[in-house]
């Protein structure tokens, strides 16, 4: 058999470039995924699902996103899982052309939490104290939708909407199936993984099936993240700054939802400590090249036997034939 030819290759080192691999998680981190979010396709409920990674262990940005403190978690961990179909798979893989990205259906929730961090930080800074950006933790995010009765206790994550840029799923039949999947449902994982996701849609010529909200929002977030220009924001640290000194640590309405939350300075502490008072056992992650916490899938005093008692139900349905 003849050599393949240079055009070939080249067709074939493109393909790879344009679809991330996402694999290479633990069978535990798997089962537990599973578990926490049911053994179904995320986004369009077929069975049998994949254990994607949200943030690929290929994505040359990652290093960028932890040193901005956006990323505080191992790339293998199962709150950068998600359980995905081979079709939903691929498509969310496709990082030239996606054609499914998970959004977090509260985007003005990151939007105010940055302005209040980016003062903070502004404020320590002219105390002459460094502190690190703070973004939500997927708890943060389910005890925020929790406190505005979006979701219920029991919830397993905050809220998330599949947003299908293409029509993969059964193109040949007439009823566009993606109108009936588009609807808001919960997620486990860390919010700002889906966000590294819907930041590259931003590029992207299929713009227009994004909700204009969101789009919107997403826009003005990446701006917060990744530019220092304070017209980018709904309102300027400097103004913002100015409302915290006249407040003298009273509550104020920066956002609709801001009577339940605490003053700037209380906020963080609680914040801070939530992430990084008790860190907890730590972890290293081969991909970002630095200590993260580390997230049990099952937890070092797990025994065989609440392993198996834990996974048996999701096991068993494994070993059933397909019908």
């Amino acid at each position: 058999m003849p050599p393949p030819s240079s055009r070939s290759r080249k067709m074939t080192s493109q393909s790879t470039q344009s679809s991330l691999p996402s694999t290479a998680f633990s069978n535990s981190t798997k089962l537990r995924v599973k578990q926490i979010d049911g053994d179904v396709c995320w986004a369009c409920t077929t069975i049998n699902p994949q254990i994607c990674h949200v943030i690929v262990q290929e994505d040359r940005q990652v290093n960028v996103w932890a040193e901005l403190g956006l990323i505080g978690f191992s790339i293998n961990s199962d709150i950068n899982a998600i359980p995905l179909c081979a079709a939903c798979h691929d498509q969310f893989d496709c990082v030239l052309d996606p054609g499914l990205i998970i959004v977090p259906t509260d985007l003005q929730y990151f939007i105010n939490f940055e302005l209040k961090d980016r003062a903070h930080r502004r404020a320590q800074s002219a105390l002459g104290v460094v502190c690190k950006r703070s973004v939500p933790t997927s708890e943060m995010y389910k005890k925020h939708q929790i406190n505005r009765n979006v979701i219920g206790p029991s919830a397993i994550g905050g809220q998330y909407l599949p947003v299908f840029l293409k029509r993969y799923l059964l193109p040949g039949v007439p009823l566009d199936l993606t109108q009936h999947l588009s609807k808001p449902k919960e997620w486990h994982g860390e919010p700002s993984a889906c966000l590294r996701r819907c930041f590259l849609v931003l590029g992207s010529a299929r713009l227009a099936k994004l909700p204009k909200q969101a789009r919107l929002e997403l826009e003005r977030l990446r701006n917060l993240y990744f530019l220092d220009d304070e017209e980018d924001s709904p309102l300027s640290d400097h103004e913002f700054i100015q409302t915290i000194s006249k407040s003298h640590g009273q509550k104020r309405n920066l956002s609709d939802d801001s009577s339940d939350e605490h003053p700037p300075s209380k906020k963080h502490q609680e914040e801070n400590s939530e992430r990084d008072g008790d860190k907890g056992p730590m972890t290293f992650c081969p991909i970002i090249q630095k200590e993260m916490p580390a997230h049990w899938s099952l937890g070092p005093d797990f025994t065989t036997e609440d392993t198996v008692r834990l996974f048996a139900p999701l096991l068993s349905r494994s070993s059933e034939p397909a019908h």
